[in-house]
């Protein structure tokens, strides 16, 4: 799935392709960068989608009776809820950035947001696609399975899931919305949002409270507005905070229901977080808080407040892998190297590498010399050379660290030249050696200059430098 950007904040245009599993972000700051990483999350969020499509009653009868059911797949449908889902996230990028509603023409006017895939193209990738995998929805869990080349995908549920009671109801209403979702956005199911602000979701959480401020603006709407729709007190949501922040809050206000829900295909991730990178454990104590528990400390709990930098900044990762992570999930990073040391942030290159070759799709955006540079070591031990294999196992790196060249993607964002007034997205070429980032370079080049001319100058004088 390619997604074509233009005219949106410092951006003129772009086109990220969401099929590579490892998308990296590169460029000086207030390029774009975040704008994009924000439409790329609105765009696959699944819960983002409308909800509404009514499931046929006797479909529902069925998959109750038998535990199973086969539902066609409507192409004409799926397209139309897709291209009505875009259009939906573009008049409403007011709500994703946190700016008034009536500033919206000023900033979004002319921004527009492509998926560049034809219509007979997307019947093809749709007719061609197989799945076989068990999704899970909000707390449901649904296995899906679909042959090529056939327009059937076949639901299966646990009995378990007929005894409750609100999964009628989801079923009726929300259940064909979503599976639309995941059929129209393939490959992408869902997504996950880390941004720079993460450090300050789980310390500030109750003082940024989604509820609280849902409900300060609605009170001051009656107060000022006598023709306010009571109805919006139950579905309009604060504008206050872009999307990313909201949604990171609404965890933070549920950690103690997250925790009942165990992602097993990737809590080992989080755990291997905690001992290489963390030294100790992230943990939800029974009020619905976070606390560190330090490997040197193990009898002492730390508040969040109390705990280090690098645990602020990687604890809703950790919970993120424990709880909630499923399969074919993009999730999206920030700066993935803040509060990081040198080697921590070679270590986490690491465990991206790994996370993606075990399902998970990531976007990252960088300033990372150190982070770059191990993806490039990643790419060159994924050849089948026999010798730099040899080496890669002299250093340590697993086959499972592996990145292979046509798995990976990456972006450069830069101003074409000093009078230019938007940035432009252009792809980095990737070979055997990996990719270059030539801001980053030339940085390192200039202050490798600076530093021998320094030394030698000191050592020896000016003229002699």
């Amino acid at each position: 799935m390619k997604v074509q950007i233009k005219e949106l904040g410092a951006i003129k245009e772009g086109t990220i392709d969401l099929n590579k599993k490892l998308t990296v972000f590169c460029g000086p700051n207030g390029t774009g960068k975040t704008y994009m990483a924000y439409v790329l999350y609105a765009l696959t969020k699944l819960n983002n989608k409308s909800i509404g499509i009514r499931l046929d009653e006797e479909i529902l009868k069925k998959l109750v009776e038998d535990n199973h059911v086969s539902i066609s797949i409507d192409l004409d449908l799926i397209w139309n809820f897709r291209t009505k889902e875009v259009e939906n996230i573009k008049e409403n990028l007011w709500n994703l950035f946190a700016i008034p509603e009536a500033k919206s023409k000023d900033f979004f006017a002319k921004t527009e947001i492509n998926i560049l895939e034809t219509k007979e193209e997307f019947e093809k990738k749709i007719n061609r696609l197989e799945i076989d995998e068990t999704i899970k929805i909000y707390d449901y869990s649904f296995n899906l399975k679909k042959q090529s080349e056939q327009n059937e995908i076949l639901i299966s549920i646990s009995e378990s899931l007929i005894k409750d009671k609100e999964f009628y109801t989801f079923m009726e209403i929300v259940f064909l919305s979503r599976l639309y979702s995941i059929l129209a956005f393939n490959p992408i199911t869902s997504s996950t949002i880390f941004p720079v602000e993460r450090n300050s979701i789980y310390t500030f959480s109750n003082e940024l409270s989604i509820r609280r401020n849902d409900a300060l603006e609605h009170f001051q709407a009656i107060t000022t507005n006598k023709n306010y729709n009571l109805l919006d007190l139950v579905f309009k949501r604060t504008t206050r905070y872009p999307q990313p922040i909201r949604d990171g809050l609404e965890v933070a206000e549920d950690l103690n229901n997250i925790e009942q829900r165990n992602s097993v295909d990737y809590y080992e991730f989080a755990d291997e977080i905690e001992k290489e990178l963390l030294n100790g454990k992230v943990v939800i104590n029974k009020d619905g808080n976070v606390e560190f528990i330090s490997k040197k400390a193990p009898k002492v709990k730390l508040s969040f407040h109390q705990s280090s930098s690098i645990v602020k900044t990687l604890a809703s990762l950790v919970i993120y892998l424990k709880y909630r992570a499923i399969k074919n999930d993009l999730v999206i990073i920030d700066e993935p190297e803040l509060n990081l040391h040198p080697d921590n942030q070679v270590k986490f290159a690491k465990i991206i590498s790994r996370l993606v070759n075990k399902g998970l799709r990531l976007v990252i955006s960088t300033h990372s010399d150190y982070i770059i540079r191990e993806f490039n070591n990643l790419i060159m031990i994924s050849s089948n050379d026999k010798d730099v294999i040899s080496v890669a196992k002299e250093y340590g790196y697993r086959e499972d660290e592996f990145l292979k060249i046509m798995d990976v993607g990456a972006y450069m964002f830069n101003y074409k030249n000093e009078k230019a007034k938007q940035t432009e997205i252009k792809p980095i070429k990737i070979d055997k050696n990996g990719f270059e980032v030539s801001t980053l370079d030339l940085t390192i080049e200039d202050l490798n200059k600076r530093s021998d001319e320094l030394f030698y100058t000191l050592k020896y004088g000016k003229a002699n430098s």
